[in-house]
């Protein structure tokens, strides 16, 4: 009845093996091993992108915030939802790296940004008193997003013809948003300049990569990926994870696994009385429940996050409390079923 993070998860065994593989003999230091050489090219076939440049990390916030710094001078704004990652959850990184860039968050009806509301917030920053003000720099989307609903590539492609700015992509859930649309990766990346692509939420063992599809920001995300500390010099072991993790789709297959779990999950507690707050299209499922519910669930040993300012498990018992419920690749059936059961009985 984990259900807590897909952080918490253990890596695939391939990707072990994997590892176990790379560390046989010597290799090449910072990135010049044969495993990222493989990995670029598999990475460029993969997004149709013959010029893009791939970099092995292994923290999505360091991924985010030195792609975004090279995306932008520290005179820079940088557009996000509200609720993204790099606005409430990497303590001001994309800042700090962009020596005084800029976040703006939007907010809208859901955890997608909405067109209009970008187009204006860049009127408005463009209508500021000249060198006196930020100026608009690039766009930062989360697929899938922090409450685990899903853009489209039509969707992408509507912010980038509102914005005309460069446009990256936080992938920390990219497989699950990829098997949640049914879309290539070619046409879910099409209107990046780059994207963080994560396998560690999803089968890996700090294993990201940095995308960058614009090789003209090569020079300025090299640098700051050296002075943030983030140029591997054993980058061999982060390529064999993912160069495992892409083999005959594993990726697809384990995202696909988590996406099922969680779609079984949002079934089962619309059916014992919880209200979903977000369409579950991916992974993770944002649903209220009455607090004596939660309060018997994690009673009985289930593990999962309340969400929200109201998170006692003390006071009115029927009162409707807003939770967290993230699935993993290694979620199974009889896991989504004890939880269930946990809120039922």
């Amino acid at each position: 009845m984990f259900f807590g993070s897909d952080n918490t998860s253990p890596a695939h065994p391939k990707v072990l093996e994997a590892l176990t593989a790379a560390n046989e003999g010597y290799a090449s230091p910072y990135a010049t091993d044969r495993w990222t050489e493989e990995l670029t090219e598999r990475l460029r076939d993969l997004f149709q992108a013959p010029d893009a440049l791939v970099y092995p990390m292994t923290s999505g916030t360091g991924t985010n915030a030195a792609l975004l710094a090279a995306m932008s001078p520290p005179w820079g704004v940088a557009y996000c939802h509200e609720t993204a990652h790099i606005e409430v959850d990497e303590r001001g990184a994309a800042t700090f790296y962009g020596a005084g860039l800029k976040l703006k968050a939007l907010p809208a009806a859901d955890s997608r940004i909405a067109p209009e509301a970008l187009v204006a917030a860049i009127a408005t920053d463009k209508a500021g008193h000249g060198v006196h003000a930020m100026v608009p720099s690039a766009v930062s989307v989360t697929n899938l997003t922090e409450f685990g609903e899903a853009y489209t590539p039509a969707q992408l492609g509507a912010l980038a013809d509102a914005s005309r700015l460069p446009m990256h992509l936080d992938g920390a859930r990219f497989s699950n948003a990829l098997v949640a649309t049914g879309v290539s990766p070619w046409e879910m990346t099409r209107e990046l300049s780059t994207l963080s692509l994560g396998a560690t939420k999803n089968g890996g063992m700090a294993a990201e990569a940095a995308v960058l599809f614009d090789p003209a920001l090569q020079e300025a995300f090299e640098s700051h990926r050296m002075r943030g500390g983030h140029n591997l010099s054993k980058a061999r072991y982060v390529s064999a994870q993912i160069l495992a993790w892409l083999e005959n789709d594993l990726w697809l297959e384990l995202a696909a696994q988590s996406n099922a779990m969680a779609a079984r999950l949002a079934k089962g507690l619309s059916e014992v009385g919880g209200e979903l707050a977000y369409n579950p299209d991916g992974n993770m499922i944002f649903a209220r429940l009455p607090r004596a519910m939660h309060a018997k669930a994690l009673g009985k040993g289930a593990v999962y996050n309340l969400w929200g300012t109201d998170t006692s498990l003390i006071g009115d018992p029927e009162t409707p409390l807003l939770a967290r419920f993230v699935a993993s690749w290694s979620t199974t059936e009889a896991d989504v079923d004890a939880l269930l059961a946990a809120f039922a009985d």
